[in-house]
């Protein structure tokens, strides 16, 4: 059995992408990806404060690191090392992170559930959704991409029944909701 060279890191744990090709991980404020086969390094970004997340879009093309000190994402591209996104959330925080299936958008959930801002790699721009009741459980999509529903504390004009979820779909600029009542 054949064993490669230890490798330092530092932060998150090393992921690997959705593909399988590539390994990511972090050390202080540099995110090294490797090819997975041969261990060579691919590219080397440096982050403007030490990164405590990393995430891979779902087609492997893009990598997110988090700096939670600071309330920013920082996405690279694998394939064209020029490309950078820095997403700043300021003094509303980022509390959970995750990718939209298609890999162009980034949701971010601000600290105390604020809100969702969903920020556009294409476009550069976003659209915020006020009031998720959850971080992280309470916002899915479909399983063909097409949909999101979100769960939301919204209540009606007395004070009471809190509309459960909104559905959306994650066009290029997440024109309409529709909310559900059970």
């Amino acid at each position: 059995m054949d064993f490669s060279e230890t490798y330092r890191f530092s932060g998150p744990q090393p992921l690997c992408s959705p593909d399988g090709k590539y390994i990511a991980a972090a050390t202080e404020y540099r995110l090294s990806v490797r090819d997975c086969l041969s261990t060579q390094v691919v590219q080397i970004f440096s982050c403007i404060d030490k990164i405590s997340h990393i995430e891979w879009c779902p087609n492997s093309t893009y990598v997110l690191c988090g700096l939670v000190k600071r309330a920013i994402l920082q996405v690279w591209s694998v394939s064209e090392p020029d490309w950078t996104c820095k997403i700043d959330e300021g003094l509303a925080g980022a509390e959970a992170v995750r990718w939209s299936p298609d890999g162009l958008h980034v949701l971010v959930t601000a600290d105390f559930q604020i809100r969702i801002t969903i920020w556009s790699l294409t476009t550069k721009s976003f659209v915020y959704i006020s009031g998720p009741k959850h971080a992280i459980k309470g916002l899915k999509f479909s399983p063909d991409g097409k949909y999101m529903a979100v769960a939301e504390v919204l209540m009606s004009a007395r004070g009471k029944d809190p509309e459960p979820c909104n559905m959306e779909p994650p066009g290029a600029a997440w024109p309409s909701w529709h909310y559900y009542r059970p």
